[in-house]
């Protein structure tokens, strides 16, 4: 009876105790699926949902400040320049002093003869050889030369090896005459020109006669930069050179 009576004694009511095999009992195993006892459902879109859509709303934000920041890119460059040059006409009599009332220049088209003109003075500073001066017309034609020109005019300089011959052959000299400029068509021009080359006083002359297609625009100077360096705004944007052979 007392084995028996102790066998049958029911556990204190402070413990808590877990059969084995019981439904809390595999719950609470690391290897259980969640599906098993929760919602598994609803555990996946919590786990993985909320970051799906966490990534959505990123990327719409995204593309919203993408769109932002274009379009404000696009209204700097319209409202650019902020600050423009516009030229005026102003005309005082030299006796009386007075002043007539300004006169806004709005565009500037030059006649044929000016074009010709412009023209000419761009190919002899190219082209002309000089250790006083040969620095200073470089830089009026690069300032005069846009696009394509830019490149090509320094590749003739390469070409020429002009720095390198005022450096290693004292009193060299080459000038320019520019026989005619035939700007007919607007915006392309030819020019005809002999260049003469020597080095010192009693050297024998070298002449070379070249003729020349330039393609040329016209851009009025929108700021007082422009406006000192080219006030008539012609720039030159391509050019290309042929050697004429002496008729035999």
């Amino acid at each position: 009876m007392g084995i028996f009576s102790a066998l049958q004694r029911k556990p204190s009511p402070d413990r808590d105790v877990i059969a084995i095999g019981t439904p809390k009992t595999l719950q609470s195993h690391p290897n259980t699926p969640v599906a098993a006892f929760e919602d598994g459902a609803n555990k996946f879109a919590e786990i993985y949902g909320s970051s799906m859509v966490s990534s959505n709303r990123m990327f719409i934000l995204s593309l919203v400040a993408l769109m932002l920041a274009v379009t404000a890119v696009g209204a700097v460059t319209v409202l650019l320049p902020l600050k423009e040059v516009r030229p005026w006409l102003v005309e005082v009599d030299a006796r009386t002093g007075v002043v007539n009332k300004p006169i806004e220049v709005q565009k500037v088209t030059p006649n044929i003869a000016v074009v010709q003109a412009e023209l000419s003075r761009w190919i002899e500073a190219v082209y002309t050889l000089d250790p006083l001066r040969t620095n200073e017309l470089f830089k009026y034609a690069n300032v005069r030369s846009r696009e394509k020109a830019i490149g090509q005019f320094t590749e003739f300089r390469v070409r020429e090896r002009v720095f390198e011959r005022l450096q290693r052959e004292p009193g060299l000299i080459r000038e320019v005459k520019v026989s005619s400029v035939d700007a007919s068509q607007t915006g392309i021009a030819f020019a005809f020109l002999t260049t003469t080359e020597r080095v010192g006083r009693d050297s024998e002359p070298k002449e070379k006669r070249l003729r020349l297609t330039m393609h040329y625009q016209l851009d009025p100077p929108k700021n007082q930069t422009d406006l000192l360096a080219n006030p008539l705004g012609m720039y030159v944007v391509f050019f290309n050179e042929a050697e004429e052979r002496a008729a035999r």
